[in-house]
């Protein structure tokens, strides 16, 4: 799973324990202190984002994902997808990681089908229910396995803190890119004239107030969920009113 390529999709572990939850999120801790840290001391330079790096790809199979999701998603949430998406796309430039954009565009654009309609209510944790509803829509459109793998595998750990980001690049924007949305993960990488764009072009005119109900839900009705022990544990207090003062 942390090699590109591969057609292994990731199961669903239901909710984990506060104590693994815990050493989740001190670990990401750890690692983004030692990111700060060596660019501090030189031994790590972020590089120049320019508006090519977050441009929405036009093939079909991009258009196609947004108009699936815009069937399905509301408003608030298409332009957290879209946000999510360039956000992700500015740290894959800022760091030079080598990304699938059109997979990974796709996967922003999809990775919150489960807190919507019908599929709310679905068996198992959200990011799984999106994750199986991306796979077969990559093979609907004919996608190679493993490129239904990766947007799969993306999805479903989105939210899985200490464990997305040392998955390959793809999986790990797509959780640094929500994580941003949500708590501003990495916002010290975000440029003020990149964060002004998005922004501009994505508001998120009362994004906590919408959004934080639909994770409220999914612990109510699934307590055995992934999203259930991050939110047992206080997650939706960390949610940001905004991003920039």
């Amino acid at each position: 799973m942390h090699q590109s390529g591969t057609t292994t999709l990731v199961s669903d572990p239901g909710r984990p324990s506060k104590p693994a939850l815990a050493g989740r999120f001190l670990r990401s801790e750890l690692r983004t202190g030692l990111r700060r840290l060596s660019r501090l001391l030189g031994f790590r330079t972020l590089h120049d984002a320019v508006p090519q790096d977050w441009a929405i790809p036009d093939s079909a199979f991009a258009v196609h994902a947004i108009e699936v999701a815009s069937t399905q998603c509301p408003e608030f949430m298409m332009r957290h997808c879209f946000r999510s998406y360039c956000f992700g796309a500015i740290l894959a430039a800022r760091n030079q990681l080598r990304l699938d954009r059109e997979a990974f565009f796709v996967a922003a654009m999809l990775h919150d089908l489960g807190l919507c309609g019908a599929h709310a209510e679905a068996p198992g944790s959200f990011e799984w229910v999106g994750g199986r509803l991306a796979h077969e829509f990559c093979r609907d459109a004919e996608q190679t396995e493993a490129r239904a793998a990766t947007i799969h595998n993306a999805i479903a750990l989105h939210t899985s803190v200490g464990i997305a980001d040392r998955c390959q690049p793809e999986i790990a924007v797509l959780h640094f890119g929500t994580g941003m949305d949500l708590f501003g993960m990495r916002l010290d990488e975000m440029p003020g004239a990149a964060m002004e764009a998005v922004l501009e072009e994505y508001p998120r005119a009362g994004f906590k107030a919408e959004f934080s109900p639909c994770l409220s839900h999914q612990a109510q009705r699934k307590p055995d969920s992934q999203i259930a022990g991050a939110v047992g544990i206080g997650i939706i207090d960390r949610v940001r009113e905004r991003l920039v003062s």
